[in-house]
């Protein structure tokens, strides 16, 4: 750690709180010029990997999990039902044994979040997830999800 102001590195830490579940705010001091600063640590995560059905594989992104839910979930469920959802399934890729996590896991995953959250929103995001063509595998979805 180098201090903004004199660019020394003889730096000491006054006080520790924790920001969020996630994120350590630090009091600093520096020992020579006294200068008083903050700085946020955040654990990094692990980067995983995902496979899309195509083959490719890219880096995992929670926020790409976040829009598709929030586009069926649309007025259906709040934003920290939404965020709820996010990171469990975060916590399921991080927490797996696969470095290379295939997306298909990941939207059964979601899948079965919202079919306990909403129907409507399970609905929505399924037929985009699953790739109805007509209408009658959208049929064949509700008969699913009424039994």
């Amino acid at each position: 750690m180098i201090c903004p102001k004199c660019k020394s590195s003889d730096i000491s830490v006054i006080d520790s709180r924790d920001y969020d579940s996630k994120t350590i705010r630090r009091r600093r001091e520096c020992e020579n010029c006294r200068y008083r600063f903050s700085t946020y640590e955040r654990i990094e995560a692990i980067k995983v990997c995902v496979i899309k059905r195509s083959g490719r594989i890219e880096q995992f992104d929670r926020e790409k999990i976040a829009a598709g839910i929030k586009i069926a979930a649309s007025d259906r469920l709040s934003a920290g039902e939404i965020e709820e959802i996010v990171d469990d399934v975060e916590k399921r890729v991080l927490e797996s044994s696969e470095q290379n996590f295939p997306t298909k896991k990941i939207g059964n995953i979601v899948i079965r979040k919202l079919m306990k959250k909403d129907e409507i929103a399970y609905l929505r995001f399924a037929s985009v997830y699953k790739n109805f063509q007509d209408i009658s595998s959208f049929e064949q979805e509700l008969i699913k999800l009424k039994k």
